[in-house]
C-alpha cells in the first residue's frame, strides 16, 4: 500500500499536511530501500541459538531406495502433536522395500488400526531409535512373532517389546515393506529419537540435499487488546511478502507468518527449519530442532495458527508470559510475553523484519514499516437488556491474556456497518476479512465466578431498536493458571478445566443453541457451544451435560460437532445419574446425542492369492456406521468358529483380517462382529471361498 496525502492552500494547515506528505514519501523510499537490503547469513551462533541433536553421526544406509521423496516435513502440525520425522513418498503404491539405516535390534514393534498403524523401533548402538510408520507388512521372523502374540490374544493391537537379543539386524536388511496403514495413503513415515526425544531427522543423521531456499507468504498482525488496531481494524489484517509494505498500526500487536519450504524431489510446503521476528532488537523465532513425545506435542495446537486467528496454518510468533513453547526461542524474559510488538503514539516509523531459514544455509528475510495510527475509539454504553440467551451460533470469539475477548460476526450475517456490545459496553465494529470485529474487557467478577453477560449487536449509530438482536452468554476466567469450572445457571451444561490446562490466562463463555437429527443420531436436549471453539488446550477440558429430566441415559453419549459431522467422544455416567461427562481436546458445539441403530455390515469377496515377497491376501468386510462409531476393541471377525485378530481401518470402514497365508482350499465360515460406542452390536455370518 502507498500513503497519500491531502492538497491544501498553504496555510499552517496547509505547511502541515505538505510536511506529512514528505514524511510520508520518505517512509516509502526507506521502506523500498530496505527491501533490497540483501539478507544477512545464517548466524548459528547469535543468541537464539540452540545445541544441535546430540547424535549427529550419517546413517549409513536410507530407509527407501534413492532418491528419497520428502512429502511431510519434521514439525509440521498434524491434529494435536508436531509431525515428528519425515514422509518419504512411495510412488503411491505399497509394498516398497524399508531397510535397516544401520544395524542394531528391534526394541519395539506395534500394530493400529490409527496413529502410525504398523510400526518399528530399532535402536541402534550410539543410543539413537529409528521410528518406521505406515507399513503395509513386517519381514522375515518379526512377522511370526507378531502374529503369534495376535493370535493367542484375538487382538490386532498390540504394542511389544522384544529382548535385545530376539531380533538384531544389519544396515541394509529388509525389515518391512511400505504401506498406508494407520493414517493417510501410501508412504513411509521415519523419525530418529533418543529416548522420548525426536530430533529434525537433518541434524540426527539422515543425510538430504537442501538446496532450495524457504520462502514468506504472508505476515498476519494482530491486535491484542480494546486500545489497539492495525489499519483502523480491530481484527486481523493479513498482507503479502511480496515487497516493500508500510502498515499503520498502534498499541500491542502479535505476528502470524505463513511460510514454505522444500526439499530436493518434495512436497513445496513443508514449514522451515526456522522463521523469525526482530523488533527493536528483539527477536522471536519458531525453531523445529526437536520434539517431546512426553511433554510437547500438545503445542502444536498453540504454535500453528489453525484457528485462532484466521486458520491459515502460519505460525504464531507469539507466547504469552510465564510460558514458551518448546520450539521457541525468545530473548524476551520468560515472564514476559515474546513477540510482542508495542506502537505508541508519536512514535517514528520503524522495521519489523520476518526471516525464514532452512538446514541447507538458505535464508530469506523481508521487512515491514510499521508507523502510528489514530487510537481507537472510546467505548461507550451498551443498550440490551433482555433475558433471552443469545443464539447468533455464526458468531465467533478470539480470547487474549490479561482479560480481553474479540468478538467477530460475519458479513455474511449482517452486511451494514455494525456496533457490538459485549458486558455492559459497546464498541464501534471494524470490517476484517468478510467479519465484523471488536475487542472488549471482560468483567473482572468473571475471574471469581461464572457470570451473566449480555451480547447484542445493532446497525451502528442506530438507537436501540427491533433491528438490534441480542442475548446472554455465561462467562468465565481463571487468570491464576490454577484450574476453574464454567457452569450456566440450572447445570445443563458445566466445563471443567484442570490446573495447567489451558497454556494462557483466556475467557470461556457458552451459550446454547438448537441440536437437530444427525444420520442415526436423535439429540437430547439443546446443544451447547463453548468458545472460543478454537482456542488451544494443553490437556484436555472435562464436558457434562445433563439430560433432559426423565430421559434415560440408555445408548446416549456427549458428541462433539467437527467438519466431518458429531463425532462420539465419551459416556461417563456422573453420580446423580441424569448427567453424562467427557473429555475433550477441543471446545466446541457439544450435546447428547442416543444411537439405537447397529453398524451395517457387508461381507467382501476374497481377492485370489497373489504371489510376492509376503501375502497380501485379506478377508474384509465393509462397515457403515452413522451414529457412535464403530468400537474396534468390540469389533472382530470369527473364520471357521475361531475369533481372529481384526484390525479396524476407519478411513476404509472396514474390518480385516490378513493371516500369514491365506486358508487352504476351500469353503469356510466367517461370523462378523461390529459394535459401536453406544453399545449397539450387528453380528452377519457368512461363507467365503479360497481357490488355488
Amino acid at each position: 500500500m502507498t500513503p497519500g496525502g491531502e492538497t491544501e492552500d498553504l496555510t499552517s494547515e496547509g505547511r502541515h499536511a505538505l510536511r506529512s506528505l514528505m514524511r510520508h514519501t520518505a517512509i516509502c523510499v526507506l521502506a523500498l530501500a530496505l527491501a533490497w537490503v540483501p539478507a544477512p547469513s545464517a548466524d548459528p551462533t547469535h543468541t537464539n541459538a540452540t545445541t544441535t541433536a546430540p547424535l549427529k553421526a550419517q546413517l549409513p544406509v536410507t530407509p527407501l531406495a534413492a532418491p528419497l521423496i520428502f512429502t511431510g516435513g519434521f514439525g509440521e502440525r498434524r491434529i494435536g502433536h508436531f509431525h515428528a520425522g519425515f514422509d518419504l513418498g512411495t510412488g503411491s503404491r505399497v509394498g516398497r522395500p524399508v531397510r535397516a539405516p544401520d544395524g542394531g535390534w528391534i526394541e519395539r514393534v506395534r500394530t493400529s488400526g490409527v496413529g502410525y498403524g504398523r510400526s518399528i523401533y530399532l535402536r541402534i548402538p550410539d543410543g539413537r531409535t529409528l521410528q518406521f510408520g505406515h507399513l503395509d507388512a513386517f519381514a522375515g521372523p518379526l512377522a511370526a512373532y507378531v502374529r503369534s502374540a495376535q493370535d493367542a490374544s484375538g487382538q490386532y493391537e498390540q504394542d511389544l517389546w522384544p529382548s535385545r537379543e530376539q531380533f538384531a539386524v544389519r544396515a541394509g536388511e529388509v525389515i518391512a515393506w511400505s504401506g498406508e496403514s494407520g493414517a493417510g495413503g501410501p508412504h513411509l513415515h521415519f523419525e530418529i529419537r533418543r529416548g522420548d526425544v525426536a530430533y529434525n531427522p537433518q541434524q540426527a543423521g539422515l543425510a538430504v540435499p537442501d538446496r532450495v531456499p524457504p520462502t514468506l507468504e504472508t505476515l498476519t498482525l494482530e491486535a491484542l487488546d480494546d486500545s489497539s488496531l492495525v489499519e483502523g481494524r480491530s481484527g486481523p489484517f493479513t498482507l503479502s511478502l511480496s515487497g516493500a509494505t508500510i502498515v499503520r498500526a498502534i498499541g500491542r500487536l502479535r505476528a502470524t507468518v505463513v511460510s514454505g519450504d522444500r526439499l530436493r524431489r518434495g512436497a513445496s510446503r513443508m514449514t522451515p527449519w526456522s522463521v523469525g521476528i526482530e523488533w527493536e532488537g528483539r527477536r522471536t523465532e519458531c525453531r523445529f530442532d526437536s520434539v517431546s513425545w512426553a511433554t510437547d506435542m500438545p503445542e502444536a495446537e498453540y504454535v500453528y495458527d489453525t484457528g485462532r486467528v484466521w486458520g491459515s496454518k502460519g505460525l504464531m510468533l507469539w507466547s504469552a508470559g510465564g510460558f514458551r513453547p518448546c520450539v521457541m526461542r525468545a530473548d524476551a524474559p520468560t515472564d514476559e510475553e515474546a513477540g510482542t510488538i508495542v506502537i505508541r503514539p508519536g512514535d517514528p516509523p520503524r522495521v519489523l523484519q520476518v526471516r525464514a531459514r532452512d538446514l541447507g544455509g538458505g535464508v530469506v528475510t523481508r521487512r515491514v514499516v510499521l508507523r502510528p495510527e489514530a487510537p481507537p475509539a472510546r467505548a461507550f454504553p451498551g443498550w440490551w437488556r433482555g433475558e433471552e440467551s443469545w443464539s447468533g451460533t455464526s458468531a465467533a470469539f478470539a480470547s487474549f491474556p490479561g482479560g480481553f475477548l474479540r468478538v467477530i460476526i460475519p458479513v455474511t450475517s449482517e452486511k451494514r456497518p455494525l456496533d457490538l456490545q459485549f458486558g455492559g459496553m459497546a464498541r464501534r465494529a471494524t470490517r476484517a476479512a468478510g467479519a465484523w470485529c471488536a475487542v472488549f474487557s471482560v468483567s473482572e467478577s468473571a475471574a471469581v465466578k461464572t457470570v451473566r453477560l449480555p451480547l447484542a449487536t445493532r446497525p451502528a449509530g442506530s438507537a436501540a431498536s427491533p433491528t438490534a438482536c441480542g442475548g446472554f452468554v455465561w462467562a468465565r476466567r481463571d487468570p491464576s493458571g490454577k484450574g476453574f469450572e464454567l457452569a450456566v445457571d440450572r447445570g445443563e451444561l458445566r466445563v471443567g478445566f484442570a490446573p495447567g490446562a489451558l497454556f494462557e490466562d483466556a475467557t470461556v463463555l457458552a451459550y446454547s443453541c438448537a441440536s437437530r437429527e444427525w444420520n442415526d443420531l436423535v439429540p437430547l436436549g439443546a446443544a451447547w457451544q463453548v468458545e472460543p471453539s478454537r482456542h488451544p488446550l494443553r490437556r484436555p477440558a472435562r464436558v457434562r451435560l445433563a439430560a433432559p429430566a426423565g430421559a434415560s441415559l440408555d445408548r446416549v453419549g456427549i458428541y462433539r460437532l467437527d467438519p466431518g459431522g458429531w463425532q462420539w467422544i465419551g459416556a461417563d455416567r456422573e453420580s446423580d445419574g441424569g448427567t453424562l461427562a467427557a473429555e475433550s481436546r477441543s471446545l466446541g458445539r457439544f450435546a447428547l446425542f442416543h444411537d439405537g441403530v447397529a453398524p451395517r455390515v457387508t461381507l467382501r469377496k476374497p481377492p485370489p492369492p497373489r504371489a510376492g515377497p509376503y501375502s497380501r491376501w485379506a478377508i474384509e468386510a465393509s462397515v457403515l456406521e452413522q451414529g457412535s462409531g464403530i468400537d474396534a476393541r468390540a469389533s472382530w471377525l470369527e473364520v471357521d468358529g475361531v475369533r481372529v485378530a481384526t484390525e479396524w481401518d476407519p478411513e476404509a470402514g472396514r474390518l480385516r483380517w490378513r493371516p500369514a497365508k491365506p486358508p487352504v482350499r476351500g469353503t469356510h465360515s466367517i461370523v462378523v462382529v461390529a459394535a459401536d460406542h453406544a453399545g449397539n452390536e450387528t453380528r452377519t455370518r457368512g461363507e467365503f471361498y479360497v481357490g488355488r
